[in-house]
Parts: C-alpha cells; structure tokens; sequence
C-alpha cells in the first residue's frame, strides 16, 4: 500500500465512479481499476460495490474513507511544518543572554520582534553569566548565546552587534558628578576577576597603565550583580556596564568617566557548525535593529 493508492481510492469515493475519478486524476480506467484491486487484496476486503452506473462504498470502505481523510490531513499539516521549519517559522530556539542586556534597547527589542514574526517558534531564554552559556552551546543545550567581547573560537561563530560603554558606579551619597581617569587613582575600586569577562579585564587595566596607575581594589568578584550590592553599601566605585543604568540598583548612580574610552562588545554566538533557519531568522531581526542602534 502507498499514498499513491489511498490518493486513487478517496477521488473514486468522492466521485462514486471510476471513469470520472480516472479523469479527475489524469489517468486511464484500467490503471486506476488495477490500483483498487490491489488495495483490496492488501486489505483483504471489498471496499467498493460495483452498481451498473457507478460505485458505492462499503461499510468497510466508509470507515476505510474516514481514515484515510485523516491521513491526509495529517500529511498535509506535516508538510506545511517542514516547510515553515525549513523557512524558519516554526521550530524551537533556545537563547541565552547576559541579564543586563535585558532591560533595555537591542535584546528585548530583537526578542518582541522576533515573537511578533514567527509566534509558532518556540523561544525559550536563559539568564546565565558567560561561561556557562559557552559551556552550554557546546554542549547542545543552547542554540544561541548573547555575551561581551567573546574570545575567538574554532568551534563557535560570533556576530557583532552593538557596543555598550564603560562608565562608574558610585555610591549615591558620593559628591562625584564628574570623574576622570585619573580620579580613578585615589578611589576605592570594586573590581572584577579577569576570568569573569578577559577582554573587558584586559582593556580596562590597559587604559589604568596608559594613565599611569595600578587600582586600589577593595574586593574583586565575579557577578556584577554583586560588584553593585558592594557599591550600594559604600564599600567603593566600579566600572560598570553602561546597560546597568536601565535598572540602577538601591543606592548607587552611574557618572560618566573622562578619559576611561572602554566599551563592551555585544555579540551573538553559536555553534559554528549549526545553521539552523530560526537560528537565521533570529540573527536577521538582530543584525536589522542593530543597525539602527549604532546609527
């Protein structure tokens, strides 16, 4: 049996006639007679009975029918899927991101865009640091990554998109409205560790040596979340992601540092060896918007 013969049986069943079947079908009366007869004895019943001016179904043949109307309206559904998965409008995308890229501006424009376009694609986001979306796109558990300065990466493709500035976190009872590179000498720093984001690490202490000083750090962590909580509680200043101003936490206000020129390179990654459609469709609506915010 084959769906070329299921085809041959429901147009004889619509049309209750071989000879008007065989021409709705584009094919002669005996070929056709010969395809029914072979489904029958696959079947081992009669699925028609013969009248002197047409045919009519039997009981069989009338349940035989219900099915194969469903058949083919379960072929159809899989095939308008696979051919909206293959143009990127369905399927899954799994994304992860760095939370503060979340609160305002390319991600979350990107991620409304892109629910609006293709709302039968299934789009699930995850907040993790760095390392552990890098971890998580080799190990097939992401599709994609959005991260700061990524490292090159034989096995990873990283997309530029848009770069976010430097500036200083302070404690709001600070008197600072305007800093300067140099003032970054005299003050209590809250750093980070160098493995928590290299490239940023490597700028930052390139302009700290080009200006002629070694910070004085108070502590250096990981999270920047945790970074932040130690300037709220006026344990010293950091130098921030810029996006962090979108949701300034519980004591603390950002200032612009003179002379400081350091940015953050936003980027989308995944797996150099994957080129899904929605894994493009996605980066598409990324690469548009990002035009408009270096513009």
């Amino acid at each position: 049996m084959d769906l070329r013969q299921i085809h041959y049986f429901v147009a004889i069943a619509e049309a209750e006639h071989f000879g008007r079947a065989a021409q709705r079908l584009h094919i002669a009366q005996p070929a056709l007679s010969r395809q029914v007869k072979l489904l029958e004895a696959e079947l081992g019943v009669d699925l028609f009975e013969r009248l002197p001016r047409g045919v009519r179904l039997t009981e069989a043949g009338r349940v035989f029918l219900a099915e194969c109307k469903g058949l083919q309206g379960h072929l159809a559904r899989a095939i308008a899927a696979t051919r909206a998965a293959a143009a990127g409008q369905q399927g899954a995308l799994r994304l992860g991101f760095i939370e503060a890229v979340a609160w305002q501006g390319l991600v979350p424009d990107a991620i409304r865009a892109f629910r609006a376009a293709f709302p039968q694609v299934d789009l699930t986001l995850a907040a993790m640091p760095t390392g552990e979306q890098l971890a998580a796109l080799r190990q097939g558990q992401l599709d994609a990554a959005l991260i700061y300065n990524p490292l090159p990466a034989d096995d990873l493709t990283a997309t530029p998109l848009v770069r976010h500035k430097a500036v200083l976190a302070v404690p709001a009872e600070w008197p600072h409205q305007r800093v300067t590179l140099a003032d970054l000498a005299a003050m209590p720093l809250v750093g980070f560790q160098r493995r928590a984001s290299p490239r940023f690490f490597d700028d930052l202490h390139a302009r700290f040596r080009a200006a002629g000083f070694t910070p004085r750090y108070v502590a250096e962590l990981m999270a920047e979340t945790e970074i932040l909580a130690l300037v709220s509680a006026g344990v010293g200043a950091a130098v921030a992601n810029s996006c962090q101003m979108w949701r300034p936490p519980h004591g603390v206000r950002f200032v612009d540092v003179e002379g400081l020129n350091v940015s953050l390179g936003l980027a989308l990654m995944h797996r150099a060896d994957d080129a899904a459609p929605v894994l493009e469709r996605f980066k598409g609506i990324l690469a548009g918007l990002a035009q408009q915010f270096q513009a």
